[in-house]
Protein backbone atom coordinates (compact mmCIF):
# COMPACT_ATOMS: atom_id res chain seq x y z
CA UNK A 1 0.00 0.00 0.00
CA UNK A 2 1.38 3.58 -0.88
CA UNK A 3 0.82 6.56 1.75
CA UNK A 4 1.85 10.01 0.37
CA UNK A 5 4.03 11.84 2.72
CA UNK A 6 2.84 14.31 4.75
CA UNK A 7 6.32 15.51 6.49
CA UNK A 8 10.00 14.45 7.16
CA UNK A 9 12.99 16.36 6.41
CA UNK A 10 14.50 18.61 2.89
CA UNK A 11 16.03 21.25 -1.03
CA UNK A 12 18.04 20.36 -3.87
CA UNK A 13 21.47 21.81 -5.23
CA UNK A 14 19.84 23.91 -7.96
CA UNK A 15 22.27 23.41 -10.52
CA UNK A 16 21.96 19.61 -10.48
CA UNK A 17 18.31 19.99 -11.18
CA UNK A 18 18.45 22.72 -13.69
CA UNK A 19 21.02 20.00 -15.36
CA UNK A 20 18.30 17.57 -14.95
CA UNK A 21 15.74 19.39 -16.08
CA UNK A 22 17.90 21.14 -19.27
CA UNK A 23 18.58 17.81 -20.36
CA UNK A 24 15.50 15.98 -20.09
CA UNK A 25 13.36 14.85 -23.12
CA UNK A 26 10.59 17.17 -23.83
CA UNK A 27 8.00 14.19 -23.34
CA UNK A 28 9.45 14.52 -19.78
CA UNK A 29 9.09 18.13 -19.15
CA UNK A 30 5.30 18.76 -17.93
CA UNK A 31 6.40 22.07 -16.57
CA UNK A 32 3.84 24.95 -17.10
CA UNK A 33 5.02 27.11 -20.25
CA UNK A 34 2.58 29.63 -18.99
CA UNK A 35 4.19 31.96 -16.76
CA UNK A 36 1.39 34.82 -16.26
CA UNK A 37 -1.04 34.53 -13.17
CA UNK A 38 -3.23 37.32 -14.86
CA UNK A 39 -1.34 40.24 -12.75
CA UNK A 40 1.78 40.01 -13.58
CA UNK A 41 3.80 38.46 -16.66
CA UNK A 42 5.99 35.97 -14.73
CA UNK A 43 3.46 35.53 -11.63
CA UNK A 44 3.34 32.27 -12.34
CA UNK A 45 7.09 31.63 -12.01
CA UNK A 46 6.80 32.32 -8.22
CA UNK A 47 5.37 30.14 -5.44
CA UNK A 48 4.29 30.57 -2.34
CA UNK A 49 5.96 27.43 -0.41
CA UNK A 50 3.29 25.59 2.12
CA UNK A 51 4.96 25.99 5.42
CA UNK A 52 3.88 23.78 8.66
CA UNK A 53 4.24 24.54 11.57
CA UNK A 54 5.14 21.30 13.87
CA UNK A 55 5.93 22.11 17.34
CA UNK A 56 8.54 23.65 18.32
CA UNK A 57 9.51 23.52 14.31
CA UNK A 58 8.42 24.36 10.87
CA UNK A 59 8.83 22.62 7.47
CA UNK A 60 7.91 22.44 3.85
CA UNK A 61 7.04 19.48 1.64
CA UNK A 62 6.87 20.64 -2.12
CA UNK A 63 5.81 18.39 -5.66
CA UNK A 64 5.16 18.95 -8.82
CA UNK A 65 1.62 19.38 -7.60
CA UNK A 66 2.47 22.78 -6.37
CA UNK A 67 5.64 23.65 -8.23
CA UNK A 68 3.51 23.83 -11.86
CA UNK A 69 4.47 20.53 -12.41
CA UNK A 70 8.47 20.90 -12.05
CA UNK A 71 8.82 16.97 -11.68
CA UNK A 72 10.59 17.07 -8.43
CA UNK A 73 9.96 16.84 -4.44
CA UNK A 74 11.52 18.71 -1.75
CA UNK A 75 11.19 18.07 1.88
CA UNK A 76 12.68 21.14 4.06
CA UNK A 77 13.19 20.84 7.78
CA UNK A 78 15.68 21.19 10.92
CA UNK A 79 16.93 18.79 13.29
CA UNK A 80 16.27 20.61 16.42
CA UNK A 81 17.23 18.23 19.41
CA UNK A 82 18.19 14.31 20.45
CA UNK A 83 16.00 11.72 19.05
CA UNK A 84 14.30 10.27 16.04
CA UNK A 85 14.39 12.90 13.09
CA UNK A 86 11.65 13.33 10.56
CA UNK A 87 8.52 11.64 10.06
CA UNK A 88 9.33 8.52 9.20
CA UNK A 89 10.03 6.24 12.63
CA UNK A 90 10.59 2.95 10.39
CA UNK A 91 12.32 1.94 7.19
CA UNK A 92 10.53 2.13 3.65
CA UNK A 93 11.19 2.30 0.09
CA UNK A 94 10.48 4.41 -3.15
CA UNK A 95 9.99 3.46 -6.61
CA UNK A 96 12.49 6.46 -7.42
CA UNK A 97 15.95 7.70 -6.27
CA UNK A 98 16.14 10.09 -3.31
CA UNK A 99 19.03 12.56 -1.90
CA UNK A 100 18.69 13.54 1.64
CA UNK A 101 20.76 16.29 2.79
CA UNK A 102 21.69 17.23 6.30
CA UNK A 103 23.73 20.52 6.48
CA UNK A 104 24.98 23.44 8.87
CA UNK A 105 22.47 25.88 9.48
CA UNK A 106 24.91 28.93 10.68
CA UNK A 107 25.16 30.80 7.57
CA UNK A 108 29.02 31.85 8.28
CA UNK A 109 29.84 28.00 8.37
CA UNK A 110 27.36 25.31 6.77
CA UNK A 111 30.40 23.12 7.34
CA UNK A 112 29.65 23.11 11.30
CA UNK A 113 26.69 20.30 11.26
CA UNK A 114 26.34 21.11 14.72
CA UNK A 115 25.02 17.39 15.54
CA UNK A 116 25.43 13.83 15.24
CA UNK A 117 23.34 11.68 12.87
CA UNK A 118 22.52 8.28 12.61
CA UNK A 119 20.47 7.21 9.00
CA UNK A 120 19.83 3.72 8.93
CA UNK A 121 19.87 1.83 5.53
CA UNK A 122 18.62 -1.69 5.20
CA UNK A 123 14.94 -3.30 5.63
CA UNK A 124 13.38 -3.24 8.99
CA UNK A 125 14.95 -5.96 11.65
CA UNK A 126 18.22 -5.67 8.98
CA UNK A 127 18.96 -2.10 9.50
CA UNK A 128 22.66 -0.27 9.55
CA UNK A 129 23.69 1.92 10.88
CA UNK A 130 25.28 4.74 9.51
CA UNK A 131 26.72 7.36 11.71
CA UNK A 132 28.27 11.07 11.15
CA UNK A 133 28.82 14.20 12.05
CA UNK A 134 29.68 16.75 9.24
CA UNK A 135 27.70 17.86 6.10
CA UNK A 136 26.27 14.99 4.42
CA UNK A 137 24.27 14.07 1.20
CA UNK A 138 22.58 10.18 1.38
CA UNK A 139 22.25 9.45 -2.06
CA UNK A 140 18.89 6.61 -1.96
CA UNK A 141 18.45 4.68 -5.05
CA UNK A 142 15.08 3.67 -5.97
CA UNK A 143 14.09 0.49 -3.97
CA UNK A 144 16.59 0.61 -1.24
CA UNK A 145 15.18 0.48 2.15
CA UNK A 146 16.04 3.51 4.42
CA UNK A 147 15.13 5.09 7.43
CA UNK A 148 14.60 5.98 10.55
CA UNK A 149 16.97 8.90 10.70
CA UNK A 150 18.06 9.62 14.54
CA UNK A 151 19.76 12.52 16.05
CA UNK A 152 22.42 11.24 18.55
CA UNK A 153 24.15 13.86 19.75
CA UNK A 154 22.70 17.99 19.56
CA UNK A 155 25.10 20.97 19.48
CA UNK A 156 22.88 23.36 17.35
CA UNK A 157 20.22 23.06 14.83
CA UNK A 158 20.73 21.51 11.51
CA UNK A 159 18.99 21.41 7.88
CA UNK A 160 17.72 18.23 6.76
CA UNK A 161 16.63 18.45 3.35
CA UNK A 162 15.23 15.52 0.89
CA UNK A 163 14.76 15.68 -2.84
CA UNK A 164 13.57 13.12 -5.34
CA UNK A 165 12.75 13.82 -8.58
CA UNK A 166 9.42 12.43 -9.37
CA UNK A 167 5.75 13.88 -9.51
CA UNK A 168 4.86 12.37 -6.58
CA UNK A 169 6.50 11.45 -3.42
CA UNK A 170 5.09 7.66 -2.17
CA UNK A 171 6.65 5.34 -0.21
CA UNK A 172 5.86 2.02 0.66
CA UNK A 173 6.28 0.63 4.60
CA UNK A 174 7.43 -3.18 5.34
CA UNK A 175 4.38 -3.45 7.26
CA UNK A 176 1.77 -2.74 4.80
CA UNK A 177 0.48 -4.84 1.75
Amino acid sequence: MKDVAVGGAAVASAGSLLHWTASASPLLQTVSTETSDGKTKFGKCFVKLPIRKMGETSMFSAGADILNGFPCNIIYAFGLKVGPLGMSTQPHVHDHDEVVYFIGSDPKDIGDLGAEVNFKMGPKGQEADNIFSVPTAVVIPKGIWHCPMVTLKFEKPFLCMAVSLTQKYEFNYADKK
